[in-house]
């Protein structure tokens, strides 16, 4: 919950819907993102930060691959309690 002092992440609709979860995959790719990420569930929570990452990016990878509508950009952002949300991996697919 929102008061326990645990992590916590929200997906906000455009209609301002707010609805929390441990994951999220949003967009024309999204079923495809959620093969990959699906696929890991079992050590999803015991991953390090960058194991986290490159799951991630795996997974966007996979899902622009595979649907024409993702567009060609990755960028994955890592939200920490220490650091709040960053951007860590930027790439664009066309220029690869």
């Amino acid at each position: 919950t929102e008061s326990d002092d645990q992590p916590t992440i929200f997906y906000v609709d455009n209609n301002g819907v707010r609805i929390q979860g441990d994951l999220f995959s949003v967009g024309s790719g999204s079923t495809f993102a959620l093969g990959i990420l699906d696929a890991e569930e079992s050590r999803r929570h015991d991953m390090t930060n960058e194991e986290a990452v490159q799951l991630g990016i795996k997974a966007i990878r996979h899902a622009t691959f595979r649907d024409a509508y993702s567009g060609g950009f990755i960028n994955v952002y890592l939200i920490t309690k220490k650091d709040g949300w960053r951007k860590v991996f930027s790439e664009d697919l066309a220029a690869a």
